[in-house]
């Protein structure tokens, strides 16, 4: 992961969104009251990739993204790795909206990122490589 673009955070993090949209659209009895919450996390991660790749030159809507607070206030507790996943998504939106170069999670606190990594590899194996 130290060799980690940008691209590949957000990546990572619509692959699992996906995969939990997926889950709750298919699969959760009374997950319809739960699919636009996933629905539109998948949206802002899907914009966020097409901005990173020059996809989309509108960079306004990263100020109107609302997957950070998801993040903090859903899973945070309930569902850790997606809650990593989204963190990393917004900490790198939040600076390509600022206009900042953009620095890598892994780049801040490298030990502590690194170790936050291994223990949700560990809790998480079917979702860390997503």
């Amino acid at each position: 992961m130290t060799n980690d673009t940008a691209l590949d955070y957000v990546d990572r993090a619509l692959r699992l969104a996906q995969k939990r949209h997926h889950h709750i659209k298919y699969n959760v009895i009374g997950g319809e009251t739960l699919e636009p919450m996933y629905n539109s996390i998948v949206q802002q991660l899907i914009y966020l990739h097409n901005v990173i790749t020059g996809e989309e030159k509108d960079k306004s809507r990263i100020h109107k993204m609302t997957m950070g607070m998801y993040a903090a206030k859903e899973f945070d507790v309930m569902d850790p790795i997606f809650a990593d996943r989204i963190g990393s998504a917004v900490y790198i939106a939040d600076q390509i909206g600022g206009g900042l170069k953009v620095q890598l999670p892994h780049q801040e606190n490298p030990d502590s990122y690194q170790q936050r990594q291994e223990k949700l590899r560990s809790e998480f194996p079917d979702d860390f490589d997503v």
